[in-house]
């Protein structure tokens, strides 16, 4: 009697999961069917920023929302890797957006790693919406060093999905983009591939619930996930640094702070042409999509490279010098910034510019925007 009993029991909680199932897929098919999917807002300010997750799985409405919104304010994307983060005292893009002398504002895309060769998904996905955007593009040369010079596989996995690359390059003729991210599908195993597609699938499965409905019913909760509407502009006098040098904090004969100072760090640059084929990639897609690019040939620490290690100091004029030539090669507009590396207190570490750094590098840009306005 007691095993017919427990016979019965699990029989009933079979049944009463595969009911459960069942009724879950139905949920979501009908969700699929008859809830409208929530549409992109046109709202009027400029994005300054968007939330990572966005982008790394090519999240609709968001992404698009934040290009026409650039674009209809007749703004600015700045993106750049780990030097086109915040700083201290203050960004070249947060000086660009902060200036009361123009109205044009500038959003920002930046991370450690988050290099040309990863944005190119999110322009080959919003083709229609990238035509005629405008961007500047820092290029930092120690990109071109060991240990960065390469496919690497933390970025990509950071910055987009692998299930959302392997939509991007099925749904798009690329082959500029698969040469230089072929290597995402080399370096996972078959367990984290399962695991990034299963991510996306189950996003996108979801999304009629978890986004649409919640949008619809609760507006609000739309405009708090983009969060990052430009407000009015304000003083650059509230960075307190703004323009100086922080002698208490960077030691202009090394060019360092004087904390990394004593860190004895240098890579040195390497032969491989990963970096040069990306840059090229990302030049021709944008000139294909018709997208408005301004590169920043970045500085590298020439101040710090010759007094911490010399015989470095060639390689890295070297990789200066040929990103210099790719550029006048593929008759793309660029700002030579690359002077700064010899004034004092201009980076804070081995790679990376100071907030007086930036300031010299947005005077720069805003210089070449005005004249290029003016001609």
């Amino acid at each position: 009697m007691k095993l017919l009993r427990h016979i019965y029991k699990t029989k009933t909680l079979s049944e009463y999961g595969v009911f459960l199932f069942i009724a879950l897929l139905l949920v979501l098919l009908l969700g699929n069917i008859f809830i409208p999917e929530y549409r992109v807002q046109d709202i009027d300010a400029q994005l300054l920023r968007i939330k990572g997750k966005h982008l790394k799985f090519d999240d609709d409405p968001q992404v698009v929302e934040f290009i026409r919104s650039v674009k209809s304010n007749d703004g600015y994307i700045c993106m750049g890797t780990s030097e086109s983060t915040p700083l201290r005292d203050g960004n070249y893009y947060e000086f660009l957006d902060r200036d009361t002398s123009y109205a044009t504002r500038f959003s920002i895309l930046g991370g450690a790693g988050w290099s040309c060769g990863i944005h190119m998904a999110m322009l080959l996905n919003h083709q229609e919406e990238v035509d005629s955007l405008k961007l500047i593009y820092f290029i930092n040369p120690v990109y071109w060093r060991s240990e960065l010079n390469g496919f690497d596989k933390g970025y990509w996995k950071r910055y987009l999905n692998y299930g959302a690359y392997r939509h991007t390059i099925r749904g798009n003729m690329a082959p500029d983009f698969n040469d230089i991210s072929n290597e995402y599908s080399e370096v996972l195993n078959p367990g984290e591939k399962f695991l990034f597609i299963m991510e996306y699938w189950l996003r996108e499965i979801r999304k009629p619930f978890f986004r649409d409905l919640r949008y619809w019913l609760f507006p609000e909760e739309y405009e708090k996930d983009l969060s990052f509407p430009a407000q009015e502009k304000k003083d650059l006098q509230e960075f307190a640094w703004f323009g100086e040098i922080d002698t208490s904090y960077i030691d202009t004969l090394w060019n360092v702070t004087y904390e990394f100072k004593t860190r004895n760090w240098l890579n040195p640059i390497i032969d491989n042409d990963y970096r040069n084929r990306e840059l090229i990639a990302f030049i021709s897609l944008c000139n294909e999509l018709n997208v408005n690019v301004i590169f920043i040939l970045g500085p590298v620490n020439e101040i710090y490279i010759r007094k911490y290690h010399q015989p470095y100091y060639e390689g890295y004029m070297q990789a200066v010098a040929g990103i210099r030539d790719i550029l006048d090669r593929e008759g793309v507009d660029y700002i030579d910034a690359t002077d700064l590396g010899n004034i004092p207190g201009s980076f804070m570490d081995n790679q990376h510019h100071s907030s007086y750094g930036a300031y010299l590098i947005y005077q720069k840009i805003k210089t070449y925007i005005h004249e290029k306005n003016t001609h």
